[in-house]
C-alpha cells in the first residue's frame, strides 16, 4: 500500500492530474494494487484483505466513471476517487488490530 501511494504520488507529480479524464497512470497502479490484494485475500486467513480488496474496486469503478459519463465534474470524480481509500484504511486498521491481538489468544488456546 505505501508503494503504491508513493508510485500515484510520483505519477500525479510527474504527469499532473486533472480528474477530468481517466488517469491512466494513476488507474494503472491502481489496477496493480487491485490484483496484489486479492492475491493477499487468497492466501490470508482473515477478512480484512476481502474488504480492502472490495473498498479498492469501489475506487477502481470510480476511476472508470469518466469513460461512461464524461460530464462528470472533476470535483466529484477526485472526491469520488479520494472517499474509497478511508474505508480501505479502516480494513487495515482492523487487520493491524486482529494481529496484536492474535498472538495472546494463541497462548490461551495453547494454555
Amino acid at each position: 500500500m505505501i508503494l503504491g501511494s508513493l508510485s500515484t504520488l510520483a505519477v500525479a507529480r510527474s504527469f499532473g492530474t486533472s480528474w477530468a479524464t481517466l488517469e491512466v497512470g494513476i488507474f494503472a497502479i491502481d489496477i496493480v494494487a487491485f490484483f496484489a490484494l486479492i492475491w493477499l485475500s487468497l492466501k490470508s486467513n482473515r477478512f480484512w484483505p476481502m474488504w480492502a480488496t472490495a473498498f479498492h474496486l469501489l475506487a477502481l469503478t470510480t476511476h472508470m466513471t469518466t469513460i461512461v459519463a464524461p460530464q462528470i465534474t472533476a470535483w466529484a470524480l477526485g472526491t469520488g476517487a479520494v472517499f474509497w481509500a478511508y474505508p480501505m484504511l479502516l480494513a487495515l486498521a482492523i487487520g493491524a488490530r486482529e494481529n496484536q491481538l492474535a498472538p495472546s489468544q494463541q497462548q490461551l488456546e495453547s494454555g
